[in-house]
């Protein structure tokens, strides 16, 4: 059996209004959340979505969470893992800091 990869990895979807990224959110309760305002032309809200993920399962994961967002009215963005210095890390704006 192989040794699983774990990445921290961040998921972006955008929402025409708060209630509805905060719906979304509550859907994914196993992911660390966080809804800001966006300067997106036609979306009000970006709610990132983030948590350690094998990247063996990678495409699943982006499978699982665009059907979660899209039922919620949403659109989603795709994801990212953010690196530093070649060393995968959470993404900081999901850890409080600025994007």
């Amino acid at each position: 059996m192989a040794i699983p990869h774990m990445i921290p990895y961040t998921h972006w979807a955008y929402f025409t209004d708060e209630e509805t990224a905060l719906r979304c959110a509550q859907d994914l309760p196993d992911f660390v959340t966080r809804i800001s305002e966006t300067v997106h032309p036609d979306y009000a809200r970006l709610l990132l979505a983030g948590r350690d993920v094998d990247v063996e399962f990678l495409e699943e994961r982006h499978q699982e969470v665009q059907a979660i967002v899209t039922r919620n009215g949403g659109h989603y963005d795709g994801g990212e893992a953010t690196y530093l210095d070649g060393v995968p890390l959470a993404d900081p704006t999901l850890l409080g800091g600025t994007p």
